[in-house]
């Protein structure tokens, strides 16, 4: 399997940021901070998006992340977990210190941003973040 292109992830640290039930949307976010004796200063934070979250197995914090798809025994792994088969198309899964999390969303996205570490991607905001009224 090939692994889903995103911004160099294997060297940060990620956590279960936020969690809206009522929209089942998912937020990872590896945030900007300064350098400390173990890690160099993050300048921006590197969030993963999901939408129509539907199920999640994943451990808090994730010490590296990077993407791929499922393998066909993961797929039916989960239908056996769920009762019924999920669409391939939105099982994500995430790899992190050799193991493999799984994540059943209809969408994700992986970015980059200079917001603040309590800004909510999730939250209504102009399209030109700062603009003056």
């Amino acid at each position: 399997m090939s692994a889903i292109s995103t911004p160099r992830t294997d060297d940060r640290t990620f956590k279960v940021w936020e969690y809206q039930i009522s929209h089942g949307q998912l937020l990872i976010r590896s945030p900007r901070s300064p350098a400390t004796t173990t890690s160099p200063e993050r300048h921006t934070n590197v969030d993963v998006v999901f939408l129509g979250v539907e199920y999640m197995c994943l451990p808090r914090v994730l010490r590296g992340l990077t993407l791929d798809r499922a393998t066909a025994e993961e797929l039916q792994d989960l239908e056996a977990t769920l009762g019924e088969a999920p669409e391939p198309k939105n099982v994500r899964i995430l790899v992190s210190g050799g193991k493999r999390f799984v994540v059943v969303a209809v969408y994700i996205d992986v970015s980059e941003n200079d917001w603040d570490i309590f800004d909510s991607p999730f939250e209504f905001r102009s399209q030109f973040r700062g603009a003056k009224k």
